[in-house]
This record gives C-alpha cells, structure tokens and sequence, in this order.
C-alpha cells in the first residue's frame, strides 16, 4: 500500500502554485509552475508583480511531504511542506531575506483593473499589419477608430524599453489599452502595435538582435505610413506619441519624417542616455536603503565607465574589464557585490540597443522640431525618469511650442503611489491617471482645434 501511495502523494505536487510574500510593506505574487516529465521535474517561476515570467528553476526537489526549489542566478531559494492537497507552507529566502510564504493550488487572483475598457466599445477596432522602415519588419497592431465620418486626426502609440505587446502591459496592467480607450471615445483614432519580436522564439528573435531604438523609430515610422493611406485618418493631422522609451522614439520619428503633425512623450527621456541611467541608478538605490555615500560613490564610476562607451567601441570596453572597472572604482570603497555590478554593466556595451541608447542625446532632434508642438509630462515620483532633470531640459528651450506637465505624486507609469518603486507598479489598482490622460485630450483639442 505504500509503494502505491508513493508516487500518488509525488503527483499531488504537479501544476500550478502561487502565493503573496510580504517584503518592506509590499506585496508581491509569486507563482510555481510544477511538471513531471520522463527524466524528471522541470520547473518554472513567475513574479507577476515584476513583471516577470518563466524563471528557470534549476533546482527541484519534491517529496511525499513537500518540495525544495532553487533559482541559483537569483540566489532564491522555496522550502515548503504539504498541508493538504491544496496548501504548501514553507519559507521563501534570498540574498539574506527570509519570509514565511503559503502556496495554493493554482494561478493567483487577476487584481482589480477598474479603467480597463470592457466590450462592447462605442467605437470601432480593426486588425492592422504595416511594413517598418526598416527592410523586412513586418508588424501589427490594433487601429480604434471613434464614431463619425471622419478623417479623425490620429495619435500613434510606441511603448517603452523592452519588447512589450500593443497594449504596453506591464505587471497586470495595460496602459496603452486604457489610453487608447479614453483617446478614442474622445474622437481620436489610435493606432497600438506589438514590438518586433514580441510572441517569438528565441530563434525567431534572433534575427532583431540588432535593434536599437534607432530601427524602434523605423518601426513607428511604418506605422505612420500605413495611417497616411487610412479612410478614417486625416493625414495631416496624425501624432506620434510614446511612453518612456517610446517618447524618444517618438520625438526621433518626428524629426525624421516632417508630415508627423505633433510629439507627445509620456516620461520619454529627454536627457542623454547615460545621464539618465546615472540619475536613475541614484534614484532606485536609495530608494532600496541603500547608504547614500555608497550610492553616490557607484554612480561616479558608472558616470566614467558611460563616459568610455562615447569615445571607446564595444570591443575596446570590454576587451579588459577588470582593468577598465578598476579604474573607474579608484577611490570609491564600493561592496564587491556593486563592483561585480559594473563588470556587468561594462559587459552590456555588447548589447547594440544599451550601447546606442547610452550614447543617445535626444536635444539634438527636439532642436529639430522647429515650431510643431511637443507635449512632455512626468509624474513627480518617477524614479525611473526623474521629471525636474527631464522636463527642465526642454523648459531651457524657451518654446512656445513646447508644453510641460509635471503631475503630481505620479510614479513612472502616471499611477497615484507612495514611494515610485517598481515594485509598487502591480499593487496599484489604477492604472493610468485619469487627470494626465484628460489633460492630454485637451492639449490635443487646443492643438488640432477640436470643438467639444
């Protein structure tokens, strides 16, 4: 009887687990993904509060009364014994931090998302696939296309850093989905497309390890080319607008093509790329407890090591990287964790799109702008893209064509929060604010002259 009970108690672990860990007030979902196979147990963790999904768990080991699990890279580490066939208690541990975590059978709740839209729309959706500017990039996305006979004037939407699908989802949230909504009941049509490579293998990507935000623009560029030939479009008045990355890409495609009508950028980088990665390096350390000195002293080395990448190639940054982080550390007593860091980071200049965003200096296209209007907002709780830093840059300008917002008690996502940590982004139930994204309809009301 007990060699029968055995393999029946081992199969009792198999699916899917997930619970809430407590950390500095936070809560965040951790989610296991637990399968038997022929030579044994494959594994899989998600943090869908961090935005990330199919951890590799390269170490699994399961029992009659529970099981072990073990993510090396992160230092992470799961203990839990089986209270009953839907319960797993045990202790969660990594990098010297250790709660208490109860699993339950299956997928954690979808947290509340009030300002998604839900069907049916008072509006009109259309599947559209375009060509990039960049030869062989093919790309879709969704075209929402108000009431009315139209042409309506157009705002095209281009998502951050990273590849994210056309509604720009992030930790449960889908913010484009939400702007584009509000955008369009207000009469605008609004064109949102998945990034290239979005949905691929990773040898089907392989053929965009190029990219950098440079062929991210060809792509928004595209976009605006397949509006220009829309019935419900009107060609002269179409918007390229962008969050974060996106808000680069977005003023870059507008000095590219002169036809784009306007700019919008949501915490789009108006800084140089090092500047801007120094600053938020800062911002997110200390926000993490870190000491300030020692904050102070990782971001003067990572202030040189960015200042090489502007006169070194790829290949010279990394050819000696022990000596190159050395140098850079003269002075500065940094923990060897932090300077194992900068190898890291140093490493990075491999990466085509780091390289090139680190050396990107956004001024010299918004001096191209000429007259066409620029809407620039930020929340004041970015951390990720500090709003004095960002907006002052173009404030500097002294253009009547050029609009700042800065919103307060705003995170980088322009949701209401306490601290601006990433960590925070999943917790909160808004996903976008209703007073910035009001804000934009009547910038775009005032510039296109649309009547309410």
């Amino acid at each position: 009887m007990l060699f029968l009970l055995f393999p029946l108690l081992l199969a009792a672990q198999e699916g899917t687990w997930s619970g809430t860990l407590q950390v500095q007030g936070l809560k965040l979902r951790l989610v296991f993904h637990l399968q038997p196979t022929a030579e044994g147990w494959q594994a899989t963790m998600d943090s869908p509060d961090q935005g990330v999904r199919g951890i590799p768990i390269d170490s699994l080991q399961v029992s009659a009364m529970g099981v072990t699990l073990q993510v090396t890279p992160l230092k992470a580490r799961f203990e839990g014994a089986m209270l009953s066939s839907e319960l797993l208690m045990g202790t969660f541990s990594q990098q010297g931090f250790q709660a208490p975590l109860m699993l339950k059978r299956g997928e954690p709740e979808r947290p509340r998302r009030p300002q998604e839209p839900q069907k049916p729309y008072p509006y009109a959706e259309q599947e559209l696939t375009f060509a990039s500017r960049e030869a062989g990039i093919t790309l879709s996305g969704t075209l929402t296309i108000p009431e009315g006979a139209g042409p309506h004037p157009a705002v095209i939407l281009v998502t951050g850093s990273g590849t994210q699908n056309r509604d720009e989802e992030i930790m449960g949230h889908k913010p484009f989905l939400v702007l584009a909504d509000r955008l369009t009941r207000a009469g605008y049509v609004v064109f949102r497309y998945d990034d290239r490579g979005y949905g691929a293998s990773k040898e089907e990507a392989a053929q965009w390890a190029h990219t950098t935000t440079h062929h991210l623009m060809l792509d928004a560029l595209g976009a605006f080319d397949a509006l220009q030939h829309h019935p419900k479009v009107d060609p002269a008045r179409i918007v390229v607008g962008g969050h974060s990355e996106g808000g680069t890409i977005a003023v870059m495609a507008a000095t590219t093509e002169p036809r784009v009508a306007g700019v919008v950028s949501l915490a789009g980088m108006m800084t140089s790329g090092a500047e801007l990665l120094a600053t938020q390096n800062r911002a997110l350390m200390l926000a993490q407890g870190l000491p300030a000195g020692v904050v102070e002293g990782y971001v003067r080395a990572l202030e040189r090591l960015y200042a090489t990448w502007q006169k070194e190639s790829p290949e010279a940054v990394t050819a000696d990287m022990d000596r190159l982080v050395a140098e850079i550390t003269v002075g500065e007593p940094l923990p060897t964790p932090l300077v194992e860091n900068l190898k890291q980071v140093a490493a990075g200049a491999q990466n085509p799109w780091l390289y090139y965003f680190v050396r990107l200096d956004p001024l010299a296209h918004i001096e191209q702008l000429g007259e066409r209007p620029l809407w620039a907002a930020n929340g004041t709780k970015d951390l990720q893209v500090d709003a004095e830093q960002n907006l002052g840059r173009l404030e500097k300008l002294g253009r009547s064509s050029v609009v700042t917002r800065r919103f307060e008690g705003l995170n980088h996502l322009f949701q209401p929060c306490e601290r601006g940590v990433v960590a925070e982004y999943g917790q909160i139930e808004i996903t976008c604010s209703e007073e910035m994204m009001q804000a934009l309809i009547g910038w775009l009301d005032q510039t296109f002259s649309v009547a309410r």
